[in-house]
């Protein structure tokens, strides 16, 4: 973008930031986006839900395995089509608040704003905006301008924002099916395909010689080089469990492992926190802000050469896209998927052989090593693990011993004869976002 021509450093551009608390990966995704805006852009507004019951709405779908399961059923078929509708139009019918809070931002600005640039990184309150957008600009003479960036590879019909300018997905399939969804409903939206946002932060690459300990890190000779894993906690706490048990196992396995341990510091996270954090093997890491707990997420890589990530398959998994050789590449280990989002994050893995397909999957798990499955290893970024963190432990040790995540650690992409597909895994998607944004201003 030509700096004398862009339009983001037109001082009269609003640029705000929406998002929810239902979960980190709305927030890391909206870190992301912030860290790439262009250069001599506005400062732009973090404008959050002050509707708290999503934060616990979030949390209670995600740690009960029965409500999990409805909404899994509620998200297929037809179901979902009604289910869509009664959603969309509860949130559509509850915007005073949000109504005010654009008035108060727009009253407020010491330059008077003449264009209002909005990045909606959740479904929740993009639904709102676009239900407000026309009275908005009516009443304040204000043209607003409403992005939507999805941020799992999954078509849910919910991201299908009606009065949007402009919806951003990670993939052809998902943007497919948001447009046949939108023929359905008689609705015309523009969707494009963009690579997936990864903070520039994230990407920044390695020195030679830390590159070098990560290669060591996973080497399968005999070394005393600590193996540092980072395992980032969900907003909802999923999974505290089974990390206790899966850190205490590996820790059996080999006195080399050194965790550290991001998460939320919170009444529902405080047992966990107390009980891990006496073991010389785990560094932990709390904060109580949700934006705080990115910044600590961010540090950790800064500040530690770190080889390998346990993480759930939520937007963490884009990650992937990255070279091994920038900074938070680690290799990722996928534990179980929660909810339908993240079965197609690992389905977007899949289609693009960053992770094994579902017979090496078996294979691995068997725990059965062929010079096949050895050599498709390089052309992985990450690996599915066991449900049960004892064999967890075990399958992780062994993936180590057998010389698996040095294949891995040396990682070489697939060639993929589509232009398309390679366009999706591109690791720039931060750069091109703000490219297109740039064409609706």
């Amino acid at each position: 973008m030509d700096k004398s021509t862009s339009p983001f450093e037109d001082r009269s551009l609003l640029i705000c930031f929406a998002y929810a608390p239902a979960g980190l990966g709305h927030l890391r995704v909206t870190d992301a986006l912030y860290h790439g805006l262009p250069e001599g852009a506005n400062t732009p507004l973090l404008l959050g839900s002050q509707d708290t019951t999503i934060t616990y709405l979030h949390r209670f779908m995600s740690l009960n395995p029965f409500i999990r399961h409805l909404t899994v059923w509620a998200e297929k078929g037809r179901v979902e089509n009604i289910t869509t509708f009664i959603y969309r139009y509860l949130l559509r019918s509850h915007t005073d608040l949000l109504y005010q809070q654009m008035k108060t931002i727009i009253s407020e600005s010491y330059t008077a704003p003449s264009k209002i640039l909005i990045i909606a990184t959740h479904f929740g309150l993009a639904h709102q905006l676009s239900a407000i957008k026309e009275r908005l600009e009516k009443d304040t003479m204000i043209k607003v301008i409403l992005v939507v960036q999805v941020t799992d590879d999954s078509p849910h019909h919910i991201w299908f924002i009606p009065g949007a300018d402009l919806i951003f997905v990670p993939s052809e399939r998902t943007q497919r099916e948001l447009l046949r969804y939108g023929e359905k409903i008689h609705t015309e939206v523009p969707i494009v395909v963009n690579p997936y946002p990864i903070s520039p932060i994230l990407s920044e690459p390695l020195t030679k010689k830390q590159y070098e300990e990560k290669l060591m890190q996973v080497d399968n000779k005999d070394s005393t080089l600590p193996i540092q894993v980072v395992i980032p906690i969900s907003g909802a706490a999923v999974g505290t469990d089974y990390f206790a048990i899966l850190t205490a196992e590996l820790n059996k396995k080999s006195l080399r492992f050194l965790f550290h341990i991001v998460c939320k510091d919170a009444l529902f996270t405080k047992k966990f926190i107390s009980e891990v954090a006496v073991h010389e093997y785990i560094r932990i890491y709390g904060a109580q802000e949700d934006r705080k707990v990115i910044t600590t997420y961010e540090d950790v890589y800064r500040k530690n050469v770190i080889s390998i990530e346990i993480t759930k398959p939520s937007e963490q998994s884009f990650k992937a896209l990255l070279d091994c050789k920038a900074e938070s590449a680690s290799l990722l280990l996928f534990t179980e998927p929660i909810g339908r989002q993240e079965y197609d994050n690992l389905d977007f893995l899949k289609r693009h052989k960053l992770i094994p397909n579902d017979r090496d999957q078996e294979l691995l798990v068997q725990m059965k090593i062929s010079s096949e499955v050895l050599s498709k290893a390089s052309n992985w970024r990450g690996i599915r693990i066991p449900k049960d963190p004892v064999k967890a432990a075990y399958f992780i040790y062994w993936c180590l011993k057998t010389g698996i995540f040095s294949k891995m650690m040396r990682y070489k992409p697939t060639i993929i004869d589509d232009s398309l597909h390679q366009n999706e895994l591109a690791p720039d998607g931060v750069k091109t976002f703000w490219k297109k944004v740039a064409t609706l201003l």
